[in-house]
C-alpha cells in the first residue's frame, strides 16, 4: 500500500515537507503555495498500479544475486547450462502480469524451477 507521503514525494520530488500525519490540511511543501491534492492522489494511484511489478523485480533481482556465483568461468558444477536457463527465465519473468493479494503479496506469478545441484 502506497502511503500518502510517498505520493506527496512523487508529486513534489524537490519539496521539503511538513505534516502532522493526520490532516491533509496541515501539509506544507517548501516553494509550493497551492498544493494540488488531486495530483497527489493521481501519483498514489500510479505508484499503487506499479507496485506489483516493482515487487516482482525486487524479488527477481534477489534470486539473480544469490545465483551470480554460478556464472563465473570456474564454476565447478556440470549443470551451468541449466543455471543459465533458470537465470534467463528470471530475467524474462517481468513479461508476466503480477498482482497483489490483500496482504500485499505477489500473486499471478509462475516462478521458474530451481535447477538441482
Amino acid at each position: 500500500m502506497i502511503t500518502f507521503m510517498e505520493a506527496v514525494q512523487a508529486a513534489y520530488p524537490n519539496g521539503i515537507y511538513g505534516w502532522d500525519g493526520v490532516n491533509k490540511e496541515t501539509l506544507t511543501i517548501s516553494n509550493v503555495s497551492d498544493i494540488d491534492f488531486d495530483l497527489i492522489e493521481q501519483k498514489r494511484a500510479e505508484l499503487q498500479a506499479a507496485e506489483p511489478l516493482r515487487l516482482l523485480r525486487e524479488q527477481r533481482n534477489q534470486l539473480l544475486a544469490v545465483t551470480d556465483w554460478r556464472m563465473v568461468s570456474d564454476y565447478p558444477g556440470t549443470n551451468q547450462t541449466e543455471w543459465q536457463t533458470y537465470r534467463q527465465a528470471l530475467r524474462d519473468i517481468t513479461t508476466q502480469t503480477p498482482s497483489l493479494d490483500s496482504n500485499g503479496q505477489l500473486t499471478g506469478i509462475t516462478w521458474p524451477t530451481l535447477p538441482n545441484d
